[in-house]
């Protein structure tokens, strides 16, 4: 789930033990889902371009059903679109929906981008392993994309590997130093692990005030008393 911020893992911090539709969960390992080859995305206008460059603002901005409203007033038909429509499905609690969608773009040419709907959908399900398996795909199709790195921090995290977890939260800060969902997950976990001065450093780092650092600390508390 995100942290703070509508898009990565998957909401905020109080929708840590949200429950969403169960994502699919077939067998296939990692090593056995083959990413597809590097494909280029079907051509768009540069008035398609500019709609869905607002229309991805919107989902940034957390108003997914205004955005999916302008996917309908578009009528953009492309992988782009379509991966679009599935973040906005998903962010409106329509994770059956979205995750048909995903599926179907697996293998296209936003097929890492598709890999990390499937663990979002699969995260807010409870169902960190399958999460697990499709965003370590997603990584590894879009190593340097810092949502993604995010992502598979959480996810590691809720899953109790800590040291693994801690090198994704801050390869993602190197790539966005300004990303706080980042930022929020990285003390979330230095409180897990026992490290509050850590914690605090880095909050004072990244400009996090008292008040903030408070909240995060009162649902770290929170999540690790729902963990097995």
């Amino acid at each position: 789930m995100k942290i703070i911020h509508q898009i990565a893992f998957a909401a905020t911090l109080t929708s840590y033990f949200s429950a969403a539709i169960a994502a699919d969960t077939n067998s296939k390992s990692i090593s056995q889902i083959k990413l597809p080859a590097e494909k280029a995305c079907s051509v768009i206008t540069a008035e398609e371009s500019t709609k869905l460059g607002l229309i991805k603002q919107l989902l940034l901005d957390g108003k997914p059903h205004a955005a999916i409203a302008h996917l309908d007033a578009a009528k953009i038909k492309n992988e782009q679109a379509e991966l679009l429509r599935a973040n906005g499905l998903r962010q409106t609690g329509r994770a059956a929906q979205a995750q048909a969608i995903y599926q179907q773009l697996v293998t296209s040419c936003v097929a890492g981008h598709a890999y990390r709907g499937l663990g979002l959908i699969a995260s807010q399900a409870g169902n960190q392993q399958e999460a697990l398996r499709y965003i370590e795909v997603a990584s590894r199709a879009l190593p340097t994309e810092y949502s993604i790195r995010n992502d598979l921090g959480y996810v590691l995290m809720q899953s109790g590997n800590y040291e693994p977890a801690l090198h994704e939260f801050l390869t993602a800060l190197e790539l966005a130093p300004d990303y706080r969902q980042a930022a929020n997950n990285l003390i979330v976990l230095l409180y897990r692990q026992g490290e509050p001065a850590k914690a605090e450093a880095f909050a004072k780092k990244f400009g996090i005030v008292a008040e903030e650092l408070q909240q995060l600390k009162k649902l770290t508390q929170a999540s690790n008393q729902a963990l097995p």
